[in-house]
Formats: structure tokens, sequence, C-alpha cells
């Protein structure tokens, strides 16, 4: 897709080109910017390729600004009848605030095993004195049954 650009290169005091390209990319421009004035190369000239033709948007801005202005004066609205004031609402009643549940006073073992399993843990625990054989016979993980025997003081 060609892209417009607009070009100005300038040598000293004097512009050597001003205008606009349509090319595919910027180097094409520069291309044709050599082929313009005549030169193989850009040395020792100041030159700027930009892919926005800036006079372009110049102009686009004061159209849509003066355009702008126009529909804003011409568009002015006429002020509207203060509507009937709204019915009041009352506020609906809060519903009662559910009780919470009594907080446990210790911390409880593991979801869905009880005291009576744990019980049966910590029998099985002294009785052998081993941690892994004792987690091994319950399914449970070393670390859960060295935690509980903690946190609990079992002592063999």
């Amino acid at each position: 897709m060609d892209k417009l650009y607009w070009i100005v290169c300038e040598e000293g005091s004097s512009t050597l080109f001003e205008g606009r390209h349509q090319a595919r990319t910027r180097g094409a421009a520069m291309k044709f910017l050599k082929d313009r004035i005549g030169r193989p190369n850009l040395s020792g000239v100041v030159f700027t390729i930009t892919e926005i033709p800036v006079p372009l948007i110049r102009e686009i801005v004061a159209e849509v600004i003066g355009g702008l202005a126009a529909e804003i004066e011409s568009a002015a609205p006429a002020p509207e009848p203060d509507p009937a004031p709204a019915p009041e609402r009352k506020p609906k009643p809060e519903p009662p605030a559910k009780p919470k549940p009594a907080k446990s006073q210790g911390r409880v073992g593991n979801p869905g095993h009880g005291d009576e399993f744990w019980s049966e843990v910590r029998t099985h625990w002294e009785a052998c004195g081993n941690l892994r054989e004792t987690a091994r016979q319950f399914g449970l993980s070393p670390n859960s049954v060295k935690t509980r025997a903690r946190r609990e003081g079992w002592k063999k």
C-alpha cells in the first residue's frame, strides 16, 4: 500500500524540493528525492521525509475547527423546561443480619478428618513410634502427621 510523504530538502538557504510524493516505503521516497534534485546521494543537504503531510493536516484541522464552531453556534439547544420532580423513593429495609457461626477454639485437623480419626492416628503413632509408617497406614503425608503431633504435643 502506498503512503503519502511530505518531503522538504534544503541546501544552505535555498529550498531544492518541497512537496508530496506517494511511495511504498520511506526508502523509495528518498530515491525519488535523489532523482528529483539530480544527485547520487543526499550528502550536504538537509532533508526531511514525513509520512504525514503537515500542510494537509493543517488544512483539515482548520476545516474541522471552523465547521465545529459553526455547528455549535447554529445548534445551540433551547433550554428544556424542568421535568416534574421524581417521586421520593423510600429506602428498602435491610434484611436482618444472619448470625455468624461461632469460631472453634482451636485449629481443626485436615478437612474431612474428625477428632476420632486423629485419635486413631495418635494411638498408632504412640504404639509404633514411626512417623512415615503412621502416615502410610492412614493415607496421610508425613508432614501432616508431624504438624499435628507438634501442635497437639504428642509424646512417645
